[in-house]
């Protein structure tokens, strides 16, 4: 049976950011998605968190904690990484908001929509370029964590890890391969550290609302 874990990123990560861990997810929960803009948008003209929420984004995650809002996405071929100032009372109420409630959305949005952005990074120039990608083949898994990179979940049956480097996620092929019977315990980082990497390819915003 072919094991799968999944990324988990909308569920988890949303979970994550709401708790003040510095989550976020990708392409909706944490912050919503849909398709592109339908109108093209500069990001200089982006001043809120409204602004950006009332986006239709490709990809999006955002977080809360430590004071701090951090909303990271894609807009037209770019990915940025907005961060502006909560106040602990404000801070307070958006944990303090139950999922239960039909409108919890509209709750979240009330109170991050008039944030204002007090910082804009734009992203883009530390996607990896494919000669980067390539230069991966043939390290082993445990030359990459310790060059910082951490999993995000696998394909066992296809080799293939998810994986955070910087802001971003890419799925990183490994030679060797595991038995069905293993699925269940294995583990990524002891699992493939003496494994060798096969081929990187870029995926989507990883870690991106970590700015710890």
């Amino acid at each position: 049976m072919k094991r799968v874990v999944s990324l988990l990123l909308v569920l988890m990560m949303a979970v994550f950011a709401l708790a003040g861990c510095g989550g976020g997810g990708s392409d909706s929960g944490d912050g919503g998605s849909g398709g592109d803009s339908s109108e093209p948008v500069s990001v200089d003209s982006l001043k809120t968190m409204g602004d950006i929420l009332a986006l239709e984004l490709e990809e999006s995650q955002w977080a809360v904690y430590n004071g701090k809002v951090v909303y990271a996405f894609k807009l037209g071929d770019g990915y940025y990484r907005a961060t502006g100032t909560i106040s602990e009372e404000d801070a307070q109420a958006f944990y303090d908001i139950d999922f239960s409630d039909e409108d919890y959305e509209a709750q979240q949005e009330a109170i991050l929509g008039p944030i204002a952005i007090d910082n804009m990074e734009d992203l883009s120039d530390q996607i990896l370029t494919q000669d980067e990608m390539d230069a991966l083949v043939g390290k082993t898994g445990q030359e990459l964590q310790d060059a910082g990179w951490t999993f995000s979940g696998h394909d066992l049956e296809e080799m293939v890890f998810w994986m955070n480097y910087g802001p971003f996620m890419y799925s990183v092929y490994f030679d060797g391969e595991v038995a069905e019977a293993d699925y269940e315990t294995f583990e990524d980082e002891a699992g493939t550290k003496d494994l060798t990497v096969t081929k990187v390819e870029f995926n989507m915003l990883g870690d991106a609302t970590n700015i710890e």
